[in-house]
């Protein structure tokens, strides 16, 4: 089972006639999806808002086939976001987040998470590095790496949201993370500057067994110690929007790793034993469902078959 911990967000898409469709988003929320598409038991851990968006993004989760066990009915408000796409369908995001149900985490709320049949751990974006919740998401992803479970994190910055402790956080997630998944423009966000590649062999000395940076449509990069830098390239689509995109690429990611790390009891020493030719396939096939995503509108990741018929189809 994959436990996802963070953000349910309510996006208000606009559309071309300038009206607002609300749709349930949310990095780690869409993952959870995402992930259960493709097939693996998943459970979310979200405070849901106390409001009509909070209802539909409990229920897409639902129907999705999600455990939603653990999760908060929270007495707060969803948190919101405007969603809007350029020419060539990339999203930029404006946020509602004062006072919001996504950030006010406890201990207490988290105490019994991960469950034992976690194999496991994913958290991203704003909930992750947001006081005072974050603190308790911290807790979790550190009990999920002592039990050896496999500990993923995204850090999803949105640079007007970044607050004083925001940083120090991040690299706190990073230290108990596994596998860390961040792309290029989060990297040149948080250190401008400086070469994306050069900042993810910084966040691979704090801890991770894997750093894959993401780069749209060229592709993705694993970062290992003592490997070689291995890329593989993006399947060409022609893009409606990128709306879920990486989160579907995540979902991937973990489906796949957990696919070679099989049974193992101690799923993080697993993943630092696989070699080029399971990496190239776990990205591959990250990156197929990426892009099955970018060629529908919203966050509409494919399911288990179509991702498999896609990978058929590329031989």
């Amino acid at each position: 089972m994959l436990t996802v911990c963070g953000e349910l967000v309510a996006d208000l898409i606009v559309r071309d006639d300038g009206t607002l469709l609300p749709v349930p988003g949310g990095s780690p929320a869409n993952t959870a999806f995402a992930a259960a598409r493709l097939g693996l038991g998943v459970q979310f851990l979200g405070r849901f808002g106390d409001d009509l968006f909070g209802e539909a993004a409990w229920t897409r989760l639902r129907e999705a086939g999600v455990d939603l066990t653990g999760s908060v009915s929270a007495s707060e408000r969803s948190t919101l976001a405007v969603a809007t796409t350029d020419s060539e369908g990339h999203a930029r995001y404006a946020f509602w987040t004062q006072g919001t149900a996504d950030w006010q985490w406890t201990d207490a709320e988290l105490a019994g998470a991960p469950a034992p049949a976690t194999r496991a751990v994913h958290t991203a974006s704003v909930a992750s590095w947001t006081p005072p919740g974050a603190a308790a998401i911290l807790g979790l992803l550190t009990r999920g790496r002592a039990a050896g479970m496999l500990v993923s994190y995204d850090p999803n910055v949105r640079p007007p949201l970044l607050g004083g402790e925001s940083r120090a956080i991040i690299s706190a997630m990073i230290s108990q993370a596994g596998l860390v998944k961040v792309s290029d423009e989060d990297l040149a966000a948080l250190h401008p500057g400086q070469p994306p590649l050069t900042t993810a062999r910084q966040w691979l000395a704090l801890g991770p067994s894997a750093v894959v940076v993401t780069a749209g449509a060229d592709g993705a990069t694993v970062l290992r110690p003592d490997h070689h830098p291995l890329s593989v390239a993006a399947p060409p689509v022609a893009v409606v929007d990128t709306i879920g995109a990486g989160d579907t690429f995540t979902a991937g990611l973990i489906a796949a790793l957990l696919g070679h790390v099989g049974e193992a009891t101690n799923a993080a020493a697993r993943l630092r034993e696989l070699d080029d030719a399971a990496w190239s396939q776990a990205l591959a096939s990250a990156a197929t469902a990426a892009a099955i995503t970018c060629s529908r509108a919203g966050c509409d990741p494919p399911t288990q078959d179509e991702l498999a018929a896609e990978l058929a189809q590329q031989g």
